[in-house]
């Protein structure tokens, strides 16, 4: 009789920790994801596609809900995930280049024509240099992206690099020096402030993929485009988790998630690509001047520009790196997830 009841309680307590093995399986955590740019965006959709992936990945123990509305400007968004303000961030390099100066090489003018090439390449090559623990020791690196490569959007006629002269142009990163060593006047204003400079006449022109034309309502308002044979280069996105949030997953929901940094980062440039078509093309219908700069004028911009790898390299070199043998490492990851 002992050895009866024995047996029932232990087939009991078995089925008992089956059951709380399950439920803690199916325990969901959820993150919030802090946002900046416009409703309009084609990044919300992407992000949404991204999300879907991740708790899809991780059987549903995480769930991630897209914020609305901003939380800081994108400057500020490192600090926001860093802090533990949002569980996850995203944002580019060129808004804290001091803290993100090796993310920036993929930053290098004349380096892709492709997003989805480019983003994959980067995320190989950031993290297989270990790159991501020494720049994002305080968070946890998600995914690395890049935009389709800039060009010139106008309200006024831009044939070639002369109508340049003098022009207020809207700009960040690396295309501030370079188009003042153009001749250009160079403005920063951040992304989403583009739209009223353009429309009270802050400023002429504006580099941006062509994407941005429908993401900014841009495509009315700049009525000539320049562009960049093989492309001039795009902005660098990370996508970043805090500690703490990340440390209270699951080592299962964790693997999970490392396992999407390639696949996660393709995706988001593949989608900034296809998006890139559909945004040239509203450029078209709309009866706007496109302009591709001519032989001439792209040998000098390639001049013009080339101190930004220079100064990478070293850089680079100063922190113990070997600068010109990164960069073509690099440049090898990017060709070799363009074929």
């Amino acid at each position: 009789m002992f050895t009866k009841y024995k047996t029932l309680g232990m087939r009991a307590a078995t089925a008992a920790l089956i059951v709380g093995l399950a439920q803690g399986a199916m325990a969901e955590t959820k993150l919030r994801m802090a946002n900046w740019l416009p409703p309009v965006h084609h990044i919300q959709e992407t992000f949404g596609q991204w999300i879907a992936e991740v708790e899809k990945a991780t059987n549903g123990e995480v769930s991630i809900e897209l914020m609305k509305a901003p939380l800081a400007p994108p400057p500020g968004q490192y600090d926001l995930v860093k802090n533990g303000a949002v569980d996850i961030a995203y944002s580019t390099a060129a808004f804290t280049p001091n803290q993100f100066a090796l993310l920036q090489g993929v930053e290098i003018p004349f380096l892709f024509e492709s997003a989805e090439a480019a983003s994959a390449g980067a995320w190989q090559w950031y993290t297989d240099n270990g790159f991501d623990d020494m720049e994002f020791k305080d968070t946890k690196l998600l995914a690395v992206f890049t935009t389709a490569p800039f060009l010139l959007h106008a309200r006024k006629p831009m044939t070639s690099l002369a109508d340049l002269d003098g022009m207020k142009v809207r700009a960040g990163g690396v295309g501030i020096e370079i188009l003042k060593r153009l001749g250009a006047a160079p403005v920063f204003i951040p992304p989403a402030g583009t739209t009223e400079a353009m429309e009270r006449g802050t400023v002429d022109a504006t580099q941006f993929p062509w994407e941005a034309l429908a993401g900014f309502r841009l495509t009315e308002l700049s009525s000539h485009h320049l562009e960049f044979p093989q492309g001039l280069y795009g902005t660098v996105f990370w996508v970043a988790m805090n500690k703490r949030s990340w440390d209270k997953l699951s080592p299962e929901a964790q693997a999970a998630i490392e396992g999407m940094g390639l696949s996660g980062s393709k995706m988001i440039g593949a989608r900034w690509d296809a998006v890139e078509a559909s945004g040239r093309q509203g450029a078209v219908d709309q009866g706007n001047t496109i302009t591709t700069l001519s032989d001439a004028d792209l040998a000098k911009v390639k001049d013009v520009s080339s101190f930004v790898q220079t100064d990478w390299e070293k850089m680079a070199d100063d922190k113990g790196l070997n600068g010109s043998a990164l960069i073509e490492e690099l440049k090898s990851q990017i060709a070799a997830n363009a074929q």
